[in-house]
């Protein structure tokens, strides 16, 4: 029920039905006559006099006066006007700010803001970074649009058929847990290790069942943990993994046994590496191709919400920038504000400002504006970060350069220039490339 969306409120138990007693029988009731009222012809309150009251009323108006009525209700509308005023005032500072849409008025003075530096509004209201679109040709079903490439586009066609499967099951391992309906946890199903105890019993239990059988629970228990891969076809996936299954070694079987999410979690490693792989392959034919083009679409935020900030290095595009900064992107920022060509850095929030978008989304840590015009994105690196992923990183960092135009360079920067990663520049070579440009 809980997987289908139902709450532990989404119920609703019968009433119990109580025994309906006999109705009483009806008795007549006999009212008694009330006793008759001695006629009294005295009026009362013959002592009151209405002049008195209004005299009375015209006295209290006079001590409290006129003036101070019209004091409080002037006190109250200008009590409103302000309330009025600093409403518009927070609508008109949020405004163009859609980050802060998401929060209550009272929480929004609450949030960090730095607004652009007012020098670099100008920058801001006209530069578009590109980015890169799949071109959606004309059909019965489309007048032909571009729509922001997302890498799940780039799925097409992939299959597990024929793909290697070389993967080192070392060190997999998983824990046994069991699902339980305690009266603690509000009566939801919930995931508890299981004791010594009861994973001893179910251990035996599962190696009482014939070899074949075990596999095939294994195979199964794989299956179901992995076919939550949405790119993969389950038939494919079902066949990939009698594939790996039945390749295996009498003591990789054992540790299958034993372990069989860990197991799993490596197959999921390398199906997740043959996508990436496939992702990178169809972008560069797309590309190729004109099926992605390259074009001006975003624009940097008027006011940003860092979680930490700093303000000690001048150049900075807005009052305050992302303090999050370690010792190398400390001194690259040290370094773009010696430079005489640089007009404005700014430090790029990850996972909710620019990207480059391709077959992995790429938020690159620095955005840097020249004199000249020209965009410069940054990524320094350090020397333990010389991965696949850096290589992922420079392969579509060149790609957005060369396709976004001569206005775009991008550069990967480590500290020094040893052992560098075709693509990449150490920080002097990037110190001497900034001032020419």
């Amino acid at each position: 029920m809980n997987s289908a969306g139902f709450s532990d409120k989404d119920y609703r138990l019968s009433d119990p039905v109580a025994p309906k007693e006999p109705e009483p029988t009806p008795e007549q009731l006999k009212i008694p006559q009330p006793a008759p009222e001695e006629s009294n012809d005295t009026e009362e309150f013959l002592d009151f006099d209405p002049q008195a009251v209004v005299q009375e009323l015209e006295r209290r108006q006079t001590e409290t006066g006129p003036a101070e009525a019209a004091t409080k209700g002037s006190a109250m509308l200008e009590q409103a006007e302000r309330a009025g005023q600093e409403y518009n005032a927070a609508v008109s500072q949020t405004a163009g700010d859609p980050y802060m849409q998401d929060f209550a008025w009272e929480v929004r003075e609450q949030v960090t803001t730095f607004k652009v530096k007012p020098e670099f509004q100008q920058d801001i209201e006209t530069l578009m970074i590109p980015q890169f679109f799949q071109v959606v040709p004309v059909s019965l079903f489309s007048d032909g649009v571009f729509e922001l490439l997302e890498k799940d586009q780039l799925a097409e066609d992939f299959t597990l058929k024929g793909k290697a499967y070389d993967i080192d099951f070392s060190a997999a391992d998983d824990e046994i847990a069991e699902i339980d309906v305690r009266e603690k946890e509000g009566g939801l199903p919930r995931a508890f290790k299981m004791n010594e105890a009861d994973q001893r019993y179910f251990k035996e239990h599962f190696n009482s069942l014939p070899p074949e059988s075990r596999i095939n629970r294994c195979k199964d228990l794989m299956f179901h943990q992995l076919n939550k891969l949405n790119m993969v076809d389950a038939a494919e996936l079902r066949s990939y993994i009698d594939r790996i299954v039945g390749d295996m070694d009498k003591d990789q079987l054992a540790g299958m046994e034993k372990a069989p999410l860990g197991y799993a979690a490596k197959i999921k490693d390398k199906i997740d590496s043959l996508l990436t792989q496939h992702y990178q392959e169809t972008f560069k034919r797309w590309l190729e191709t004109e099926r992605i083009v390259c074009k001006p679409s975003y624009r940097l935020p008027m006011y940003i919400h860092p979680t930490t900030s700093t303000n000690i290095y001048g150049g900075s595009l807005y009052q305050a920038e992302e303090g999050n900064m370690d010792k190398l992107e400390s001194a690259l920022v040290r370094e773009l504000t010696a430079l005489s060509n640089v007009k404005w850095w700014h430090r790029n929030i990850s996972k909710r400002e620019f990207r480059i978008n391709g077959f992995i989304n790429h938020y690159p840590d620095f955005i840097v504006m020249t004199h000249s015009g020209k965009i410069i994105l940054v990524e320094p690196k350090g020397k333990h970060l010389t991965n696949d992923e850096s290589r992922k990183k420079i392969a579509l960092g060149e790609a957005w350069r060369h396709a976004a135009g001569n206005q775009y360079r991008y550069y990967m920067v480590f500290r020094d220039g040893d052992n560098l990663l075709p693509g990449a520049v150490s920080m002097s070579q990037f110190v001497e490339l900034m001032k020419a440009l």
